[in-house]
């Protein structure tokens, strides 16, 4: 406003004269009132579309491994009441071990993200870790094929891509939003809702033509496509302009002033004669000492060589006063030399218990007690002799106070109602969509083995498809947590009920219907997880927040997967269990919230 009302001729003349305008949005800082605006649009939206791009192929992993699941238990000769469980096939390992490491992965990525600070090579990194995990765990696709080493390293190699490229992506769209910062992370949670619409239609095919390996090197080769919508991730343009031109400009401005005023001092002997006379002058005014009584009709109280010194200075005929000057040497403080005023911090002749023979501060005895203590005490004989005082380095007091600090928000962290919620809808959320994703095909299948492969892709594509026209509508939920909390609870309460009707339930319309319900569930959940994440206060509660919740996840999902070999069904009535737990948690911490 101010710049704008500035006259043309002025503006000129401040630019022939090197004068610019200070705009606050050149200075790059931590907090978002005081930093560079992002432009929440442009650039950043073809970041936005990469990033969906990409979370519409990868989380469809689950649907591949449970496709080719189906497709091994097929192949092979069965009874008729035969009863399936999770460990029949070997490759499903490979989801368990993927999700595992993802969830243990994500702080240490995330870490490593924004210290490199390279956006485009960290997110190719982790899609070539991707790929190359998926590529190996074509080697046991087979029903008969337990070769669990090479399906531990799939799911390990899938696991730390998906989490690098995962937090890369998280990341970097925080560097181009700001206001709509909300609506393109919602936007890219909803691309797994698409990406299962999508991907079970073009497995079905695939597995209906191809064999298991086959179909899983292609996936692998659709995955790396990736390449070309990764390689648009690069930092926003302003935060470099602003770290070329503004830094560059401050620390050259510096380095200028300081050389004129080595210059100045250079050429000129005179002034600088001149002005070590002055400041040899000032040093001696500072050396001046004046106390006044705090008694009634105060009285200024001079020491003898300051009125000695002020008088040798009016004299004409004294050629140069003595040469005062500070030092650390006070051994002759107290000799009968009065023009020896120095201070000192030797006190080895000092004796304490004659403090009063000190000259011109006697009068000051009075002031507040009447036996004034010395300032200086020897040790006492009484005190041990075996004692060691050892300073503390600075370095050893940083560390100290951060060690503090982080053990203070780790408490305060596990007092926080928000955080336990944060951790049980992850746990349900994750559960669910793998459930949903590994097992809703074999399960299916078993239910109405009629279906073929195509049957069951086509009903998955068309139960995610009716879930995503309700899952769109989570883009307009408001951005605080205090008004979702109810409606988390119903999405959850939902969920229990598509998770138990799937296991009661043999008709293809009504497992459409129950896995309709799951789906939205799910997905609606992992949106309302965002306000809860970003509830915390600052980077180390993130840090804090996400490892520990991951990791609170990851060891219930690998002691539930590995404590026993589940039935499909099973499966499912733990996640109705978990879903219909955090819809009661999260109706209760609503009436609480109210309070």
């Amino acid at each position: 406003m101010e710049s704008s009302q500035v006259p043309p001729a002025r503006q000129q003349q401040r630019r022939q004269n090197g004068v610019e305008d200070l705009h606050l949005d050149r200075v790059v800082a931590s907090q978002p009132e005081i930093g560079p605006t992002p432009p929440d649009g442009g650039y950043g939206w073809l970041i936005v579309f990469s990033a969906v791009i990409y979370h519409v192929t990868v989380p469809g992993l689950l649907t591949l491994y449970g496709l080719i699941i189906l497709k091994a238990i097929r192949e092979e000769d069965h009874d008729e009441n035969e009863v399936f469980k999770i460990w029949d096939v070997d490759i499903a390992l490979v989801p368990v071990i993927t999700i595992v490491m993802r969830l243990l992965l994500e702080s240490w990525c995330r870490a490593v993200v924004k210290t490199f600070n390279m956006p485009r090579f960290m997110a190719l990194s982790g899609l070539c870790l991707t790929v190359a995990g998926i590529l190996l765990s074509s080697y046991s696709t087979d029903a008969n094929s337990n070769d669990h080493i090479i399906n531990v390293f799939s799911g390990m190699f899938a696991g730390a891509g998906c989490a690098l490229t995962g937090q890369q992506t998280e990341v970097i769209i925080t560097h181009y939003f700001r206001d709509r910062l909300t609506t393109a992370q919602r936007i890219v949670r909803m691309a797994p809702s698409v990406g299962n619409c999508l991907v079970p239609i073009l497995l079905g095919y695939l597995c209906a033509v191809y064999t298991g390996d086959v179909v899983v090197m292609i996936y692998g080769a659709i995955l790396m496509q990736n390449c070309l919508f990764l390689a648009s991730f690069s930092r926003p343009m302003y935060i470099e302009r602003v770290i070329r031109s503004t830094y560059n400009m401050l620390r050259d401005a510096v380095e200028d002033e300081d050389e004129v005023i080595f210059n100045q001092r250079k050429e000129d002997p005179e002034a600088n004669a001149q002005a070590q006379s002055s400041s040899q002058a000032q040093d001696d005014d500072a050396t001046d000492v004046v106390v006044f009584k705090s008694n009634k009709n105060a009285k200024e109280i001079i020491d003898p060589a300051v009125q000695y010194r002020e008088t040798a200075k009016t004299a004409a005929t004294v050629i140069s006063p003595p040469n005062h000057r500070f030092s650390s040497d006070f051994s002759e403080m107290y000799s009968d030399n009065l023009r020896q005023d120095r201070f000192s911090s030797d006190f080895g002749s000092l004796d304490i218990s004659s403090y009063s023979r000190i000259s011109g501060y006697q009068e000051l005895e009075s002031i507040d007690r009447n036996q004034p203590q010395p300032l200086y005490r020897e040790t006492t004989t009484d005190a041990p002799q075996n004692i060691v005082f050892s300073e503390v380095s600075p370095g050893t007091a940083r560390r100290t106070a951060a060690l503090k600090k982080n053990f203070i928000t780790v408490m305060n962290m596990l007092m926080d109602l928000n955080f336990y919620l944060y951790a049980l809808l992850h746990l349900t959320t994750t559960v669910s969509i793998f459930v949903l994703g590994v097992m809703f095909a074999p399960l299916v299948w078993l239910k109405n083995p009629t279906m073929n492969i195509w049957s069951v892709a086509s009903l998955m594509a068309a139960a995610h498809g009716s879930a995503l026209c309700f899952i769109m509508l989570c883009i307009v939920l408001p951005k605080s947590i205090n008004e979702k909390a109810r409606l988390c609870a119903l999405f959850c309460a939902t969920g229990a009920m598509g998770f138990y009707g799937i296991t009661i339930s043999a008709h293809r319309s009504l497992l459409l219907i129950w896995c309709m319900f799951s789906s939205f569930a799910t997905a609606a959940s992992t949106i309302v997880q965002q306000p809860l994440y970003n509830s915390t206060l600052n980077e180390f509660d993130t840090t804090a927040t996400m490892t520990t919740a991951n990791a609170i996840v990851a060891i219930f999902l690998m002691a539930w997967s590995l404590a026993q070999n589940y039935e499909y069904v099973a499966c499912f009535e733990t996640a109705a269990i978990l879903q219909a737990v955090t819809a009661a948690v999260f109706l209760a911490s609503s009436f609480r919230r109210r309070r």
